[in-house]
């Protein structure tokens, strides 16, 4: 027979736990966001840059968190403060296992990110629409003005019909949405409600 240390077992209940909840989450399914329901929804938004990335253990609910900083902060919506600090389940566990959740987005310090904040310290993701709800700011150098990209990376071309349109190639004449007319719009939309 055999016989498992309770600091085994203990290991063995956070992996599986882990596993489990990685496996539900790839199976998470997430609505598509119109612009205005980014812009209406969410508590806080705001333009800053990643200053900070950091991993902590929360002892209360037995998780992993990834805190992200942003400081040099323009908001449009809601009141952060001078930084703003967004908390995301997943990150190392003092055991070593890394509990990631797809879908949620990455950070790198220094990049500069736009923001639609709703649900921090309540939600597996702060952002409104889990990806949906961070568009990433980019120097265009051709035409030396940041433009805007998605979380992955594809930059958005335009505003249209309450969606924001990717570069593709029905869109591939078309220059990416410059930060902005990406500003104006949200302060517009806000504007109207």
């Amino acid at each position: 027979m055999f016989r498992f240390s309770a600091a085994v077992l203990r290991l063995f209940f956070v992996a599986a736990c882990a596993l489990s909840f990685s496996l539900s989450a790839q199976a998470m399914s997430v609505t598509e966001m119109g612009f205005s329901d980014l812009v209406h929804q969410a508590e806080v938004i705001a333009v800053g840059t990643v200053s900070e990335v950091r991993e902590q253990w929360d002892e209360t609910r037995k998780a992993p968190l990834t805190l992200v900083t942003f400081s040099t902060l323009t908001v449009l919506k809601g009141n952060p403060g001078t930084n703003m600090t967004l908390e995301f389940l997943g990150g190392r566990t003092p055991k070593g296992l890394i509990l990631t959740i797809p879908g949620v987005p990455q950070f790198k310090v220094g990049e500069k990110t736009v923001a639609f904040s709703a649900g921090n310290h309540r939600d597996f993701c702060p952002l409104v629409g889990v990806w949906q709800g961070l568009l990433r700011v980019t120097t265009d150098p051709q035409r030396r003005i940041e433009t805007v990209s998605d979380n992955f990376h594809i930059p958005i071309v335009k505003i249209h019909e309450d969606k924001l349109l990717k570069l593709s190639p029905a869109t591939s004449e078309q220059a990416p949405l410059s930060l902005p007319a990406l500003l104006q719009a949200i302060q517009q939309e806000l504007a109207n409600s």
